[in-house]
């Protein structure tokens, strides 16, 4: 019923939606090698055959920011129908991608004996923090896009042109649309550098947030 998307699909059935309440087994579905039909067999130059193959799907470069986007509408063109998902998704403040980038799938497969990645040293960079949510609600035809944003380690809900803050479990149980996250080494230095910004003596009620809306 649910799925993520980084330029990808993370699942393609709605059947699958018992084991899909967790963004976590997204990914480990996103990334689950599959068994290609008995049509889709692949040409082997060594055998000069066309072998029965799987096909595995991996992050081969991570973004400085992460955005994952839910699968909250369904089209069948076999039924000809659509529909709104509203099923809830858990989704963690810290992500670790590092089980889901392509030269961890293949050690994970092959162990370290086969392929030397050029983008290893990326692995490192891995860990993830939480900084936006967007969330929908509504139906299919018509919704409403409230944004939720994290700034000075305080949680702020954007609705048009109201911004108020909220407490953590507010935005843990909010119907995400889409999630963005920020390498974890570069949101501790983004929030150094902000703490460390001069303040104005006045305090105003909302907060001059560009772009959050």
């Amino acid at each position: 019923m649910q799925s993520i998307s980084s330029s990808h699909t993370a699942y393609r059935s709605s059947n699958a939606a018992a084991d899909m309440s967790t963004l976590s087994s997204c990914l480990e579905r996103f990334t689950r090698s599959e068994k290609l039909g008995s049509d889709q067999k692949l040409y082997c130059e060594n055998c000069q055959d066309r072998q029965e193959s799987l096909k595995q799907m991996s992050f081969k470069q991570l973004p400085l920011v992460l955005c994952l986007h839910i699968k909250r509408f369904e089209h069948s063109h076999i039924r000809r129908t659509s529909r709104k998902i509203d099923q809830y998704l858990q989704f963690p403040f810290s992500l670790d991608m590092n089980p889901y980038i392509s030269s961890s799938v293949v050690r994970s497969r092959h162990g370290n004996r086969v392929l030397s990645f050029d983008d290893d040293e990326t692995d490192a960079l891995t860990e993830y923090e939480i900084f936006a949510v967007v969330t929908h609600s509504g139906m299919l035809e018509s919704g409403h896009y409230v944004t939720f944003l994290r700034l000075y380690n305080q949680w702020y809900k954007c609705d048009d042109a109201w911004i108020m803050e909220v407490d953590e479990g507010t935005v843990r149980a909010s119907q995400c649309y889409m999630i963005f996250y920020l390498q974890k080494t570069f949101y501790h230095k983004t929030s150094e550098d902000l703490s460390c910004s001069l303040l104005s003596p006045r305090r105003d009620t909302f907060l001059p947030i560009a772009g959050c809306c």
